[in-house]
């Protein structure tokens, strides 16, 4: 039993080695590889971005003082990702805020009762609203574009509603 115990306990040791080892050289493998998009900006490839450089990405250069966590004055490669991080948590934001508005959208078209909503596509991009599809009078049409700029959220109603005849 002991030696099992000594086995195991060899395996643990050789096991957290062999991981240490494997996380030392990501650590060195990204020091060697910084980011290409970071790489690109760095102009003078001191490993920081100035204003100046940032400026050539307008997105960074419109949150550099947020992201210069340590007020250094530059950004490091680990502050630019974190930015980029939070920009791309934010356009995930855009689209989820995209689907509950169609669904909304859909919600009121349904709940009228002088629509046939089932003929009435909708899709949401940015906030705006496109309308697509069929519908029986122009009144409705109307009423359609009428309900869907209600919603909360809703920047723009594009009507690509066809009247029947």
């Amino acid at each position: 039993m002991r030696a099992t115990v000594q086995l195991g306990l060899a395996l643990t040791v050789a096991c957290c080695g062999h991981f240490a080892t494997q996380a030392a050289a990501a650590n060195e493998a990204t020091a060697k590889n910084p980011n290409p998009h970071f790489s690109r900006l760095d102009i003078n490839k001191d490993g920081f971005l100035s204003y100046q450089e940032a400026r050539a990405d307008k997105e960074v250069a419109g949150r550099f003082a947020l992201s210069d966590e340590n007020r250094d004055g530059r950004l490091s490669e680990d502050e630019y990702l974190k930015l980029k991080a939070v920009q791309a948590r934010q356009r995930g934001g855009i689209h989820n805020s995209d689907g509950l508005i169609t669904s909304k959208v859909k919600l009121a078209l349904m709940r009228a009762k002088d629509l046939k909503s089932a003929e009435v596509h909708v899709e949401t991009i940015a906030g705006v609203v496109r309308l697509k599809g069929t519908v029986d009078t122009g009144k409705q049409a109307a009423r359609a574009v009428q309900l869907a700029g209600r919603v909360q959220g809703v920047k723009k109603v594009e009507s690509n509603l066809v009247v029947r005849q």
